[in-house]
């Protein structure tokens, strides 16, 4: 971890007898400055994984499904199995995500599409213009969700991580953690 992540822990570990804010307010408004973001938009939880666990809590029921790509973060199949939802793995070509063939997977029975982008584990990514063709053409029932774990390690012109599409769209939310920055253990997640 960074030396101020270690200074703070420090300065923290002096304040254990009082009660943290459940809202997580001061970080949310960290997030949010540096995002450019409403912290009332932003939700911080135990890792991205609680975030993601949560969501296929929330919109998948049994009978319904979930897509995602075969190489994808393993965690995406257990929670949608968790949910009692059916996991559909989809083809990539060349370790990549293949926007036409999550699109074809799609079903009426579709609630979520989960895309780690960049892909978690193979580090490949998907440019943000197929990203929004993904979108534009989902059915608007679709939560489409972007798990952007390893952002800050894409340095490519035709990457985003979503932030903006998650803001102006109904049916997409954008998760990010503090884990690939050194802080695992602080489990920190948001969306």
């Amino acid at each position: 971890p960074s030396p101020k992540a270690i200074e703070a822990a420090r300065e923290m570990a002096a304040k254990l007898d009082v009660y943290p804010d459940g809202t997580a307010r001061r970080l949310r408004e960290a997030i949010a400055e540096v995002h450019g973001l409403n912290p009332a938009n932003i939700i911080c939880s135990n890792g991205s994984d609680e975030i993601l666990g949560l969501l296929a809590q929330t919109y998948l029921a049994p009978g319904d499904e979930a897509v995602f790509t075969e190489h994808a973060f393993m965690v995406y199949k257990i929670y949608i199995q968790a949910a009692g939802a059916k996991p559909v793995a989809v083809k990539e070509t060349d370790e990549r995500a293949d926007v036409d063939a999550i699109l074809a997977a799609v079903t009426p029975a579709t609630r979520i599409v989960f895309l780690a982008n960049p892909n978690n584990p193979t580090g490949t990514y998907v440019p943000f213009q197929e990203v929004r063709r993904l979108h534009a053409v989902l059915p608007k029932n679709v939560l489409l969700v972007l798990d952007a774990a390893y952002a800050e390690y894409v340095r490519r012109n035709d990457y985003e991580a979503g932030i903006e599409l998650a803001g102006s769209s109904e049916n997409v939310v954008m998760t990010r953690t503090f884990s690939k920055l050194g802080l695992g253990g602080a489990r920190i997640g948001w969306m």
